[in-house]
């Protein structure tokens, strides 16, 4: 179930009180609709009718549709997720790497990406709206990274950057190009390599 908590709308107006279950109807439509038509063919009157809601309803929460695709996406990822604190780098970054998978291959997000990825290369609102979520998404992963460096799980000199995209860009390879299987094995695989890759120099003292 879509959510409200973590979509970034825009400022409420004075008056009535927002309806919490049209705010959720209206961006689990507007998932629905993107996911299946992008960018171009999505209208406010096809999510109105969708969620069972009026346009003037849609039109006071969102006053364009990238600020609806906007809010839907930040809805769908879970935004507020904290992130995992296992004990180890180990057990945080596969707890990381299957929420990841099941986003994808289970939820809203998985359905609305391809046509996200398609969309943004030609319209620049979407694609900052885009590289503003990512780089909140990736906050829960630069949190476990930084800890993990803290604790000398991994060397201190690391670009914590380059360790997330290592985590993260062989699932997206996989969900968006080649697709091979997303299972736990291939999570496993990739926490290893990416373990042993940063893991800090051995003492020769």
């Amino acid at each position: 179930m879509i959510t409200t908590a973590t979509a970034k709308a825009g400022t409420r107006s004075p008056g009535r009180p927002r309806s919490a279950e049209a705010d959720d109807a209206i961006l689990e439509a507007a998932v629905e609709l993107f996911a299946r038509t992008g960018f171009d063919g999505l209208t406010v009157e096809a999510v109105a009718a969708r969620a069972g809601v009026g346009k003037a309803t849609v039109y006071r929460r969102y006053s364009c549709k990238v600020d609806l695709v906007a809010a839907a996406c930040r809805a769908a990822a879970d935004l507020g997720r904290e992130p995992p604190d296992t004990g180890s780098v180990r057990g945080d970054l596969r707890a990381l790497l299957t929420w990841l998978v099941g986003v994808l291959t289970a939820g809203p997000v998985g359905r609305m990406l391809p046509a996200l990825v398609a969309d943004k290369t030609r319209i620049a609102e979407l694609a900052a709206e885009q590289h503003a979520l990512l780089h909140e998404k990736r906050r829960r992963h630069r949190a476990v990274v930084e800890r993990a460096i803290g604790h000398g799980e991994l060397s201190a000199d690391v670009d914590p950057e380059v360790v997330i995209d290592a985590c993260v860009g062989p699932v997206f390879y996989r969900f968006l190009v080649s697709g091979d299987p997303l299972d736990d094995a291939f999570v496993e695989a990739i926490v290893d390599a990416v373990v042993r890759a940063f893991a800090p120099e051995p003492s020769t003292a």
